[in-house]
């Protein structure tokens, strides 16, 4: 619980002579964060939105992310916040391909299905991209600060991951419900945080975020052109109609608090989470959409001042 006294308890505290002048204390310098969503293969977008930002000198203090979102986030926590991180970034996401991370085996299948095991997909996958691109063992030795979101199954509730082995706790971000399988830290039995909070404003506000750029995977209220094609894309797509309206309230709730960006998630073509075959196109045309939406900004902060200055 946080102290709290009253003005004649300050006046009388101990050792401080009567009439002496109290110093202000300095103020807290503000803080950025980025917010990075799930959305499986359209995190891809977040590589445009990191590189626009990138370019206008806008680097976070903190990172917050889950799911895809996670493995973004995990890959700029060490290396410098400069626009060649996320073009380095964006050359990963290029090669990627649907059996990378999705290694869909007939066996696999018939064991989920059968209940032998709780998942679809091994995450040797995943876990081996981790392993090739992260430059640090733990959460907790990342140059920018790092916090992920999981769900731990065992208690039922949202879990902020900010150490631990870095590998596990991403990996244990971005475990989606029956696809991959849960991970194991401690007493902890975890899943892809986005099944509850797939934009976790909330925890970058908890962590005394100011100013917070969000990096989503889609623009809220949009619905697909066409309708899943396959029962991953459909359970992806329903998972994410299910976190949808979390997004919107949170969006409502936290901008009267803090400086809120969101910036657009343009998907014109309706590209599914499970493609990787246009990680390029969805790059590119996020980058342009957030630099638009970055200059509007500018613009808009730079009339705000000048009207301040005149009146």
């Amino acid at each position: 619980m946080s102290e709290v006294r009253t003005l004649n308890e300050v006046r009388t505290r101990p050792g401080r002579r009567e009439g002496s002048r109290q110093q202000a204390p300095s103020p807290r310098p503000r803080q950025t964060a980025f917010v990075l969503s799930g959305g499986a293969s359209l995190g891809a977008l977040q590589v445009g939105m990191l590189e626009a930002l990138y370019e206008r000198g806008v680097t976070p203090d903190f990172l917050v992310a889950t799911s895809v979102g996670a493995l973004n986030a995990a890959f700029v926590a060490s290396r410098p916040q400069a626009p060649a991180t996320a073009r380095e970034l964006g050359r990963i996401w290029r090669c990627l391909g649907r059996e990378d991370i999705f290694p869909v085996s007939l066996s696999a299948l018939v064991g989920g299905f059968c209940g032998r095991r709780d998942h679809l997909v091994p995450d040797r996958g995943l876990r081996q991209l981790l392993r090739r691109h992260l430059q640090f063992e733990g959460l907790a030795d990342a140059e920018i600060p790092l916090h992920l979101v999981a769900f731990d199954l065992t208690q039922g509730r949202e879990l902020l991951l900010s150490d631990g082995p870095a590998v596990d706790a991403v990996a244990a971000a971005a475990s989606i419900p029956g696809v991959f399988p849960p991970v194991e830290i401690g007493h902890h039995r975890l899943i892809d945080g986005g099944v509850v909070n797939n934009t976790p404003i909330s925890h970058a506000v908890k962590l005394g975020a100011d100013r917070i750029y969000v990096l989503p995977t889609q623009d809220r209220g949009s619905l697909p052109r066409r309708p899943p094609q396959s029962a991953l894309d459909a359970a992806l797509y329903g998972l994410r109609t299910l976190v949808d309206g979390r997004l919107d309230a949170d969006v409502a709730q936290y901008s009267k608090e803090v400086e809120l960006v969101l910036l657009p998630a343009p998907n014109p073509a309706g590209i599914q989470p499970t493609s990787f075959d246009h990680s390029g196109r969805l790059i590119g045309q996020a980058l342009e959409a957030a630099r638009a939406c970055l200059a509007s900004q500018n613009a808009g902060r730079q009339l705000r001042l000048l009207t301040t200055e005149v009146g």
